[in-house]
């Protein structure tokens, strides 16, 4: 900080000593040195006044108006190329310094009634001119070395990041090249296939011996056979188009510019520091920015003062207070500051809060559910909750389940969106036992935010929101993951708001109902439900399906409430 004030102080001292300097009744080396400050930000402007002065305490009134109107212009065109180029050049400063110094010279010297002939003498002072600013211009550069080459911070960084990001974009594109040569080659080979029966016909005409039947059978055995191998490498050559296609744009993705779609705030880095330090914090680096919903997000490079003890509730709240918002550390970083300098992540605090609970029974005669569960909170501000039912029951179904499960929480909490992520994760089943092992999939985000929760809906059953005494079922026609090369997904948007209840439920709770109704029984049920613990509704639901069902549950069973309530700021 010292250096910042001391730096500027020195260079406005050097301006004066140039302004006391006369070289032949004129002061050539003030326009040179107001030039070269042009390269640092405000000092042209801090420079001007005290510049001026001297050279009218020194030179007069007629001075001061001439040397006055030499630095005004170079200041003005500097700053023009400045803001057009981006950059500062000492070369092009020494050379529009020298026009001006010259053009006004020459005025100069016209209206004092000297001739054509002699200005021939400008020349000496056009050279002075040009050389001292380029090098008065290399040694404030030396000198003040924190000052950045360039003023335009958003475009330099959008730039470096584009350039940088340039061979990810190039192995994206190949990926999509690739995955439409794979789609490509499919197409050809499936041309033939229209003559496959014709040509089987053929072979075995061929080479059966005189009408033996054994031979037809063995024959139309081994075209089944190709057949179904040949189907299913097309499969896995679309699945692999598909995964390829999704790798590229997820690529596409996460090289675009880091500042895109996002407002920097600038100016709040120092205020910020400040009030961090008031509370023993020591801070290197911090980034303020509003990201594309608008939501304030800060990473802060910090440690604390040796023999102090700083918790994170301590950066909150001094944060909160700065930036005027209410501020929250992402749930993955530590509580408690320490002695070395550690990245720390803070995003806007939500609007609702969210609690989930759960229960589930499994088949009658299995020891192992199919079905499986998850719900979380993520740092981004939403709450997921999803459950997959594998086909049937036991070991099998539930290895299924549990792997869609899994890869749903590690791509979602990764950044992936949910419409990649389950392109993703269909691409994954597809290159498996695709008739046989096909997955039900419900998915729910709830933004608390906004508190708009998005529904996407795989053959899952109705999912059904609960406000008061008025339900809601959330119906879906779209088939299992799994099934089809493109996900059959739809989705549905709904907004929650204080005191609602999300409930999902498995194909086991609606099935257990004896009625023809049975999504609209399930409505009844959940509408007579009075209690406001998530967790007391899931093992409610349960029971009195259980009831219905005898006590005996014909298939797995599994229930999730999820509550949403204005969060106390």
């Amino acid at each position: 900080m010292k250096q910042k004030v001391l730096k500027p102080i020195l260079l406005l001292m050097i301006g004066v000593l140039m302004c006391m300097i006369p070289m032949l009744g004129y002061f050539p080396m003030s326009e040179s040195w107001f030039a070269a400050l042009c390269s640092v930000k405000f000092m042209p402007v801090a420079a001007y006044p005290v510049m001026l002065a001297t050279v009218f305490n020194y030179g007069g009134i007629l001075a001061a108006m001439k040397y006055g109107t030499m630095m005004a212009t170079t200041g003005i065109c500097v700053g023009q190329y400045r803001k057009m180029s981006g950059n500062f050049s000492p070369f092009i400063a020494a050379l529009i310094a020298s026009i001006i110094t010259v053009s006004l010279e020459a005025m100069d010297w016209a209206m004092n009634g000297m001739v054509y002939r002699e200005l021939y003498g400008l020349a000496p002072i056009i050279m002075l001119t040009w050389s001292t600013t380029v090098i008065f211009s290399y040694f404030v550069k030396k000198f003040m070395w924190y000052v950045p080459k360039n003023t335009d911070y958003f475009s330099e960084m959008k730039r470096e990041q584009i350039i940088k990001n340039d061979g990810m974009i190039r192995t994206s594109m190949a990926f999509k090249n690739l995955a439409a040569n794979i789609q490509r080659m499919s197409n050809i080979e499936a041309l033939p296939e229209v003559n496959m029966n014709g040509t089987i016909e053929q072979e075995i005409e061929g080479n059966l011996c005189r009408g033996c039947e054994n031979g037809q059978i063995q024959y139309l055995e081994r075209a089944r056979l190709n057949y179904l191998w040949y189907n299913k490498i097309l499969e896995t050559r679309e699945a692999m188009a598909i995964q390829l296609n999704e790798m590229a744009d997820i690529m596409e993705h996460y090289t675009r510019p880091i500042y895109e779609g996002r407002k920097v705030l600038f100016g709040m880095e120092d205020y910020v520091k400040r009030k961090l330090r008031e509370k023993k914090i020591v801070t290197r680096k911090i980034s303020l920015c509003e990201n594309e919903k608008g939501r304030f997000e800060v990473r802060i490079l910090a440690k604390k003062k040796k023999r102090t003890e700083v918790r994170a509730e301590l950066m909150e709240k001094t944060l909160s207070q700065a930036l005027g918002r209410k501020m929250r550390m992402a749930s993955s970083q530590a509580m408690e500051l320490t002695n070395e300098f550690c990245e720390y992540f803070f995003l806007e605090e939500v609007n609702f809060m969210t609690i989930s609970g759960s229960a589930r029974r499994t088949r009658e005669d299995e020891d192992r559910s199919g079905d499986n569960f998850t719900y979380m909170t993520m740092d981004s501000g939403q709450t997921f909750m999803s459950i997959c039912d594998g086909m049937g029951s036991g070991r099998r179904a539930q290895s299924y389940s549990e792997l869609v499960i899994d890869l749903l929480e590690q791509l979602l909490e990764s950044g992936f969106g949910e419409s990649t992520t389950l392109k993703l994760i269909n691409s994954i089943l597809l290159t498996g036992n695709q008739w046989q092992e096909p997955a039900a999939v419900d998915m729910a985000l709830i933004d608390q935010y906004s508190g708009i929760c998005q529904f996407l809906k795989m053959g899952a059953a109705c999912t059904y929101i609960k406000r008061g005494n008025w339900v809601e079922c959330i119906r879906s026609t779209s088939l299992p993951m799994g099934v089809l090369d493109e996900v059959d997904m739809e989705t549905i948007t709904k907004k929650l708001y204080d005191g609602d209840f999300v409930i999902m439920i498995s194909d086991g709770i609606v099935d257990s109902l004896k009625c023809e109704d049975k999504e609209a029984a399930m409505g009844r049920i959940i509408m007579d439900i009075d209690t406001s613990s998530p967790r007391e509704m899931a093992w409610e639901i349960l029971s009195k399906s259980l009831e219905m069902a005898e006590g005996i549950p014909k298939d797995d069973m599994t229930v999730i409430c999820t509550g949403i309530w204005d969060k106390i700021q």
